[in-house]
C-alpha cells in the first residue's frame, strides 16, 4: 500500500490527538511533523504515542518549508481553520479539515475558490455522513423506499456538551456559537438528506440553566459550592488521562484561561437549548433540537415520506423502517440491521469515525470516495449563520438575505 507523509496542525487539542493517535497507526500514512501553537503540549502527545522523534513546530508555513509531505490534516479550533487550509493549498497539498469548515460565510468562499484554483484537493470532515445509520437512510432515500420526502426531524442530546461552557466553544468570536460549532454537524445532514438547498430559516434559543450563580465561583479550585456541584471539573480530573492533565498543565502555565472555569459564571455568548426549522426549495421541511442539558448524549432521526418512514438512533446499530398502507401500528415497523455484527460497538460518532482517514488515503490517491468538499459543507454553515440570526432576532430568515449566499450558491454551480 502506498504511504503517504502527513503533517497534522492543531495536534495537541481533543480531535486533534485523536488523529495523531490514528494517523499513527494507519496503513496509507506516516505522520511526518505536528504543529500546534504551543509546542510543548504536542510534545507532550508525541511523546504519548511514542513518537517523540517528530518535529514540533507552531507554524504550519514552516513545517511547509521543513517537512517534505503529501498531505496536511487540520484539526484546530473551529475559527483557526482557514489560514492553514489556505496555507496548505497554496504549497500543492492534499487536505483534511475538520467540521466545520469555517466560522464565516467570507472564510468558507476564500477556501472554496482556493480549492478550486488548487483542483479541488480538500476534504472537509462531516463524520456523520459516514455513520452507518446515515448512510442507510440516504441509501434508502436514494433507492425511493420513503417516496418524496416530507418531513426530517432530527434532534440531538449531549450530556458533555454541557463543558462548552467552560472551553473556547462558550464564544462566538471561537466557534461562531452552538448553532456553528456543535449544530452543523446536524445542519449538514439535514441539508444532505433533503437533496435540495435551503430557502428560509427559523430558530429559537435559549440560555436558561448555565446562567450566573452568585454563590458560586470563578473556578473550580475556589468556589464554595465546589463539593456539592455535579458540574465540577474537578470531578472530572479524577477520570482524565495523564495526557489531558499535563496539556491542562501547559496550556495554564502558558497563560491560557484555566480549564476549571465555573460553566455558570464564565463569560459566554451561546445558548444550552434551541430549536431550528428550515424550508428546502423541494418543499422538504427540516427540523433540528439541539440539547446540552441533558442526560444523556445520543442522536436521533425521524425521516417521513410519501411511501415510507424512516427512524433511527445513532447508538444503536439499526434502522427502522415502516412501509406506507401496511398498517398504522408503530410496533410493526421492519427492523434494518447497520451492520453484519449486531454485537460490534459503534464507536465515534456512531461509527462514522471509523473510515474517515481510510475515505481520505483514497482521496489523496485520487481514488474513488465519499468526500464532500468545501462549497457543499459550507451551506450547514450558511445554516448556523441563518439560525444565529434567526434566534437573536426572532424573525424567519431567508438565505437570500444572508450575506454571500449568492456567491456560496454561484460557486455550487461551478
Amino acid at each position: 500500500m502506498e504511504v503517504h507523509d502527513l503533517i497534522i496542525v492543531g495536534a495537541a487539542g481533543g480531535r486533534g490527538r485523536w488523529f495523531v493517535q490514528q494517523a499513527a497507526h494507519h496503513p496509507a500514512f506516516r505522520v511526518v511533523a505536528l504543529v500546534d501553537r504551543l509546542p510543548a503540549a504536542a510534545q507532550a502527545v508525541a511523546e504519548d504515542l511514542g513518537l517523540a522523534d517528530l518535529p514540533i513546530l507552531d507554524a504550519l508555513e514552516e513545517a511547509l518549508a521543513k517537512v517534505p509531505c503529501q498531505a496536511v490534516l487540520v484539526a484546530t479550533p473551529d475559527g483557526e481553520h482557514t489560514e492553514p487550509v489556505l496555507a496548505a493549498l497554496a504549497a500543492g497539498k492534499t487536505v483534511y479539515v475538520e467540521k466545520p469548515l469555517a466560522i464565516t460565510l467570507e472564510d468558507c468562499l476564500r477556501i472554496v475558490r482556493a480549492d478550486r484554483a488548487a483542483g479541488e484537493r480538500t476534504m472537509v470532515g462531516f463524520n456523520l455522513r459516514y455513520a452507518p445509520l446515515y448512510r442507510r437512510a440516504k441509501q434508502m432515500v436514494q433507492e425511493g423506499a420513503v417516496g418524496r420526502v416530507l418531513t426530517i426531524q432530527a434532534d440531538e442530546f449531549y450530556y458533555g456538551g454541557r463543558t462548552y461552557f467552560r472551553r473556547w466553544n462558550r464564544l462566538r468570536r471561537y466557534g461562531g456559537g452552538l448553532w456553528i460549532t456543535k449544530a452543523c454537524h446536524d445542519l449538514d445532514l439535514l441539508y444532505w438528506l433533503a437533496g435540495a438547498l435551503p430557502l428560509r430559516v427559523s430558530a429559537s434559543a435559549r440560555l436558561t440553566h448555565y446562567v450566573p450563580k452568585m454563590e458560586a465561583g470563578q473556578r473550580c479550585s475556589a468556589c464554595p459550592i465546589e463539593a456539592g456541584c455535579p458540574d465540577s471539573h474537578l470531578r472530572a480530573l479524577a477520570q482524565m488521562s495523564p495526557l489531558a492533565r499535563r496539556i491542562q498543565e501547559l496550556r495554564e502555565a502558558a497563560g491560557w484561561p484555566p480549564a476549571d472555569l465555573c460553566l455558570y459564571n464564565a463569560e459566554k455568548d451561546t445558548f444550552d437549548h434551541g430549536m431550528v426549522q428550515i424550508e428546502f426549495a423541494n418543499e422538504v421541511l427540516a427540523c433540528y433540537t439541539v440539547n446540552v442539558v441533558a442526560s444523556f448524549t445520543d442522536r436521533r432521526l425521524r425521516l417521513a415520506g410519501t411511501e415510507g418512514t424512516l427512524e433511527g438512533v445513532l447508538s444503536r446499530p439499526e434502522l427502522l423502517y415502516w412501509r406506507r398502507h401496511e398498517g398504522e401500528d408503530a410496533s410493526q415497523a421492519q427492523r434494518l440491521p447497520l451492520l453484519e455484527n449486531e454485537t460490534a460497538p459503534l464507536e465515534g460518532h456512531g461509527g462514522g469515525d471509523a473510515t474517515l482517514l481510510d475515505h481520505f488515503a483514497a482521496f489523496v490517491r485520487g481514488q474513488p470516495c465519499q468526500r464532500i468538499g468545501p462549497a457543499e459543507a459550507s451551506i450547514a454553515i450558511a445554516l448556523g449563520l441563518a439560525a444565529t440570526r434567526a434566534s437573536d432576532t426572532g424573525q424567519t430568515l431567508s438565505l437570500e438575505e444572508l450575506p454571500l449566499w449568492a456567491e456560496l450558491v454561484k460557486e455550487l454551480d461551478c
